[in-house]
């Protein structure tokens, strides 16, 4: 037995190796670009209560840091009292952001709680933050 390398048998009844198959090597990998997390590519910018009409409204900004594709971001915005008390949640969405794009988002949610619990003043919180790539439509 010759081993457990590749071989062929000879007419003479010896081994001989057999050449290596060759394999084509592309010289550039394709590869889908950059993409970022949806914590990256997020940021709160502002944070009200608009105490008249009874409004929670906050602003963020999405920036679509991929190299190539677009995305679409999915989050919510928690609200908070002066004491730290959730006062309210506000769901928001961007679709189709291109790459390197930069959008703004109003969010806004009709705060539900007693009047007389109403917050003159709010802090605002990111949470729940998901990033969907669409590298078909880059």
């Amino acid at each position: 037995m010759c081993g457990l390398m590749v071989v062929a048998v000879t007419a003479a009844g010896g081994c001989a190796l057999l050449p290596k198959p060759r394999v084509a090597v592309p010289s550039s990998v394709p590869t889908s670009g950059t993409l970022t997390e949806p914590e990256s590519d997020t940021t709160l910018t502002s944070c009200d209560v608009d105490v008249a009409f009874g409004t929670l409204e906050a602003k963020v900004r999405v920036h679509n840091g991929n190299s190539r594709s677009r995305a679409d971001y999915n989050g919510m915005v928690k609200f908070r009292d002066e004491a730290g008390n959730d006062v309210g949640t506000a769901n928001f969405s961007a679709n189709g952001v291109g790459a390197g794009e930069t959008r703004p988002v109003p969010v806004s949610e009709e705060y539900s709680g007693l009047e007389r619990d109403k917050p003159k003043h709010v802090k605002c919180k990111l949470d729940m933050l998901l990033k969907n790539n669409d590298e078909t439509n880059g």
